[in-house]
């Protein structure tokens, strides 16, 4: 049943949780839908100067103004207040009910991409981090009063205007918003650079940071590469040997060597809608450099990448 004509087992499920919460003493696959999103340009946010990089400009915006003609992309309608009749007693559904209705929602936002069969696996739980990451709650990927209340009238993520078809990365916020032909298709949540000092073979000492700005996906590699730090799982190269790539290990804070990391399903989801030359926008200053400003981290390889695998010889290589 979906979301928008359930609010009375909305309202009661957010009361039975709240009083939960308050007894224990706490406080606290169809059509794409077009995501409409007010023309906005991000600022980064300030960082304080790191040793071995150029301090940038911080007043320039990190990608063009967005032109007001362009062509916008808004969430699909929240679902309508409760009208304050008394509802239904919560007992005549059950627990997974009840998930599968949350399920159901995330789905229409695009967090989530999966059954609603009102089970709690991981991309659930990654579908739930992302929502709270974007509506700036605490990430814990549970179902609770907060994140139901949310549910029911949500922020908007941020879209830039541009390709029909782009990766759009918010290192603030850790959330990566794909748009395919023109309509959000994907929320889903990252885990970038951790800004902590590391040292490559050859006594190479580097940061682990993000670059910013604007890029497209310079090349794919399907299937596992094996890197210096791990594996990367379908990785997507956006500037040098910094990639999109899947990962076993996708925390809710920054925790890699400046890669972008994706639970493994939604990288491999990606990796078949975002070819070469898929635009790239990424802001925030978590963590980040930007090589356009003249920054560096330190290595061009921040995983130990090997680079791209070496052309098989021709005919005429002989």
């Amino acid at each position: 049943m979906p979301w928008s004509s359930r609010p009375h087992l909305f309202a009661a499920l957010l009361a039975v949780l709240t009083m939960a919460c308050a007894g224990a003493g706490t406080t606290g696959a169809s059509e794409p839908v077009p995501v409409v999103v007010e023309p906005t340009v991000v600022a980064p946010t300030e960082a304080a100067p790191r040793p071995s990089a150029v301090v940038p400009d911080r007043s320039r915006p990190l990608v063009p103004p967005v032109d007001p003609g362009s062509p916008v992309l808004s969430a699909p309608p929240a679902s309508a207040p409760v009208d304050g009749s008394t509802p239904s007693p919560v007992g005549t559904e059950t627990a997974s009910d009840e998930v599968a209705v949350v399920q159901q929602r995330l789905t229409e936002l695009r967090y989530y991409d999966g059954p609603a069969d009102g089970v709690v696996g991981r991309a659930t739980t990654t579908a739930l981090q992302a929502f709270q990451k974007v509506q700036g709650l605490t990430v814990d990927g549970a179902i609770g009063p907060e994140t139901l209340a949310a549910l029911d009238d949500p922020v908007l993520p941020e879209v830039h205007a541009g390709a029909a078809t782009q990766i759009n990365i918010d290192l603030d916020r850790q959330v990566m918003v794909a748009v395919v032909e023109g309509r959000v298709a994907r929320i889903m949540p990252i885990s970038s650079g951790n800004g902590a000092p590391y040292s490559l073979p050859g006594g190479i000492r580097a940061e682990s940071l993000t670059p910013v700005g604007t890029f497209t996906i310079e090349r794919r590699i399907q299937g596992t590469v094996n890197a210096h730090f791990g594996t990367l799982y379908d990785p997507m190269y956006f500037h040098q040997g910094w990639a999109i790539h899947g990962s076993n290990n996708v925390p809710a804070v920054p925790a890699s060597h400046g890669c972008v990391r994706l639970p493994r399903a939604d990288a491999e989801w990606l990796y078949s809608v975002a070819d070469v030359g898929t635009p790239v926008t990424v802001v925030g200053g978590l963590n980040a450099f930007d090589p356009a400003a003249g920054e560096t981290a330190g290595t061009t390889e921040p995983a130990g990448d090997p680079g791209p695998p070496p052309e098989p010889p021709s005919d005429n290589d002989f």
